[in-house]
């Protein structure tokens, strides 16, 4: 079994790290932009991986990996995420994703984003159902994924709808308007992409993240982004404990 970890920044990496060993560092070359490597965690073969920024960056960086590595057998992806709601998902809380939203797919109109108004789905395959259409949502099984990686539940763990976007939500106008249409619970920037090429691949996928800032907002009262990166850290190391 060999899982790929991911962050989206070397600074998130390097928390994960601080979380599993105390020194935020590892036994080989620390993962560059875009790059992975090999690192051991309690007797699991694990490809450290940095994608940099954005759903295009994690889309890059997961095909090559799972193009070069044919070992892989599922995706944990670790970083800090913003909370549309801080009285359901906290400042420095932990959660996991049981659904990614991208709410820039489809036809753009006066009334929104219709996702199936350009008709090609972004991807079809055969479930236990029949065929399945993807749009601009996939649901996620954590519990399910947790156990097929042979990973723990953290403690007081919340579940919710995560939302990837490519540009951060910066007015609370547009944190209502997205909340009013898609009912997210927390935002970031490279979830879909990676549960997409789980999807494709066929293989278990992860999402934990912890939140760092309000969605909407840029008062400093509403961000708390050093102490998201230490819990990152301490939830990280509770997965494989």
């Amino acid at each position: 079994m060999t899982l790929v970890i991911t962050t989206a920044t070397q600074k998130e990496m390097k928390a994960v790290l601080l979380g599993f060993n105390r020194r935020g560092k590892i036994g080989c070359k620390f993962p560059s932009l875009g790059n992975y490597c090999e690192l051991p965690v309690n007797e699991k073969l694990c490809l450290l991986a940095v994608t940099g920024v954005g759903p295009v960056n994690a889309a890059l960086s997961i095909g090559r990996i799972l193009g070069e590595r044919k070992d892989v057998t599922g995706v944990l992806n670790l970083g800090v995420a913003g909370s549309f709601d801080l009285e359901q998902a906290p400042l420095c809380s932990a959660v996991v994703a049981d659904s990614e939203i991208w709410p820039e797919y489809g036809l753009h109109t006066a009334e929104g984003i219709d996702p199936e108004g350009i008709t090609f789905p972004i991807l079809e395959y055969t479930g236990v159902t029949g065929t399945v259409s993807v749009w601009d949502r996939i649901a996620l099984e954590p519990e399910k994924a947790c156990r097929m990686l042979n990973l723990s539940v953290p403690k007081d763990l919340l579940k919710g709808a995560s939302m990837t976007v490519s540009g951060v939500t910066g007015t609370e106008e547009r944190a209502r308007m997205l909340i009013e249409r898609y009912e997210p619970l927390t935002e970031n920037m490279e979830g879909f992409s990676l549960a997409l090429a789980c999807l494709q691949a066929g293989i278990p996928f992860l999402e934990l993240r912890t939140i760092s800032n309000l969605v909407g907002s840029r008062k400093p009262e509403h961000w708390k982004l050093d102490d998201a990166l230490q819990a990152l850290g301490e939830k990280a190391r509770e997965l494989f404990v």
